[in-house]
């Protein structure tokens, strides 16, 4: 019982380090890819999806190996439909966020020039 309940912290000690390490590479990659591409929504999808497609292969490759030890088409099918479908939510919710941000400022910027007048 004991043994089993330190295998099972190892393995939550692994996929910690495994999906914290997926994200900074994913944030790094993303930063990066905008910066060369630009910063509009044809540039932050594609930053997106490239940045998701690099970490999604270091992720799966850490987890089906160190992690959870599985290997086979079925988890790489089922991986991926789960990346395409986090790749759509995240750059649709990344431009949805530039644009609310760009519209906040204006706002902003309108209300102090109002209020300066």
């Amino acid at each position: 019982m004991i043994e089993r309940n330190k295998e099972e912290i190892i393995r939550i000690i692994k996929y910690i380090f495994s999906a914290g390490t997926s994200f900074l590479l994913d944030l790094l990659l993303f930063t990066g890819f905008v910066f060369i591409i630009g910063n509009n929504t044809t540039g932050i999808f594609i930053s997106t999806t490239l940045a998701r497609i690099i970490s999604s292969i270091y992720n799966y490759i850490i987890n089906s190996r160190i992690v959870f030890k599985n290997k086979g088409i079925k988890t790489i099918i089922g991986y991926y439909i789960l990346v395409v479908i986090q790749l759509i939510v995240s750059a649709t919710l990344v431009s949805i966020i530039k644009k609310y941000i760009r519209y906040l400022q204006l706002l902003l910027s309108s209300l102090l020039i109002l209020l300066f007048l």
